[in-house]
């Protein structure tokens, strides 16, 4: 429904969106999310003048189901990564964005080329870390997976939660200057469980504007736009989708009550987003998009997604890095990413997408031994 009311700023126009989908939030274990009985409120003031602003309320209330994402494979897209003859979005890419870095204002010289390095799917799915995809396996059209564990797996276990975001659309690109100059502001209230059943709440500081080399995140908070796949904002590992609203900010994690991240701030991004997630709970790739409300995890044509990322803001954005190569693992028990589904599916407990990572691994160890086979002439 829309209404429109006269107001000293100019028209107010204000949509509701039937919304019972998928929120996913970060914490300093990964990410979370919501899905029964979210809404999203829209609300622009301004008339579309140059000058006009945008806030996206997202909500969902306490008892509902929340996907806690376990770090897992990725099938990778043809479309976007290529194939094994032809890749795209690889090292060549990585390395690329890392010159760009370079030339970034102090500290940031430093900082954001080490970020790279140590976590590459902010950008890139490099090579090596590629695998063919078997014949008969299920993987759609996908011809290779990213095997690195990130927070785009098909693996996941229920929990719950609650929460409230309010984007708050105010500047509609990023600036020169620091990480933190901007107008745009977050509004955020997020309470949700880990498998485990601990306790985590996030406390929200204030919004930045990533200075990674190719993002584009109009000024920390955007609204109404595609973000992810080809677009080079946010890790291509993840589908390109249209996005209601989407966010980056730093802030506390609180876990049982107590901060987490006492060290410093930690990066918390979120973002509502047209819905990837099948009724299995596959993350679709750019080529399955867009899924029919029936085919989704919730039921409804978007979900939110929320992950607390392994970066720390000093002076200038540093990482804590990953310790077992290059992955979004983190410092906390459990080190995996959550994210939302819906009630109906709250049952399921943990996803069975796919084949398991024991059998992969197993799969990959047979296949190396009879690699290093010696051969007759």
């Amino acid at each position: 429904m829309a209404n429109k009311n006269d107001s000293n700023d100019g028209v107010v126009r204000r949509s509701m969106l039937a919304a019972g989908g998928a929120t996913t939030l970060g914490a300093l274990v990964g990410g979370v999310g919501a899905a029964n009985g979210s809404t999203v409120t829209r609300q622009e003031e301004g008339g579309g003048s140059a000058d006009s602003s945008r806030d996206v309320t997202v909500r969902q209330e306490s008892g509902n189901a929340v996907y806690w994402v376990l770090p897992g494979e990725r099938r990778l897209s043809p479309q976007v990564f290529g194939t094994s003859d032809a890749p795209r979005r690889g090292s060549d890419l990585l390395e690329s964005r890392i010159e760009q870095a370079k030339g970034l204002p102090e500290p940031l010289d430093e900082a954001i080329p080490q970020l790279l390095q140590d976590l590459p799917p902010l950008v890139a799915a490099p090579e090596a870390a590629r695998e063919p995809i078997e014949d008969g396996e299920s993987a759609g059209i996908a011809q290779e997976r990213f095997t690195e564990p990130t927070l785009y797996s098909d693996e996941a276990e229920v929990t719950s939660g609650a929460f409230e975001i309010t984007y708050g659309d105010r500047q509609p690109y990023d600036l020169p200057g620091k990480p933190g100059d901007t107008s745009d502001v977050v509004d955020l209230e997020a309470q949700f469980t880990d498998p485990a059943g601990n306790e985590y709440e996030l406390e929200h500081d204030h919004v930045v504007q990533p200075p990674i080399p190719g993002y584009e995140t109009g000024g920390g908070v955007l609204s109404g736009g595609w973000l992810h796949g080809i677009t080079g904002t946010g890790s291509p590992l993840f589908p390109q989708a249209y996005t209601y609203g989407a966010s980056w900010r730093v802030g506390n994690v609180h876990v049982n009550g107590e901060v987490a991240t006492e060290d410093g701030f930690r990066v918390i991004h979120f973002m509502t987003t047209q819905t990837v997630r099948d009724e299995r709970y596959r993350m679709a790739v750019d080529e399955e998009l867009p899924l029919a409300s029936d085919e989704t995890i919730a039921g409804r044509i978007h979900h939110t997604h929320g992950v607390v990322l392994p970066i720390r803001p000093t002076r200038g954005p540093s990482t804590i890095r990953c310790r077992p190569r290059w992955n979004c693992r983190t410092a906390r028990p459990s080190r995996s990413s959550t994210r939302c589904g819906n009630r109906r599916n709250s049952s399921r407990g943990r996803s069975t997408t796919g084949s398991s990572p024991v059998k992969r691994r197993e799969r990959r160890t047979a296949r190396k031994r009879r690699a290093e086979r010696p051969t007759s002439s």
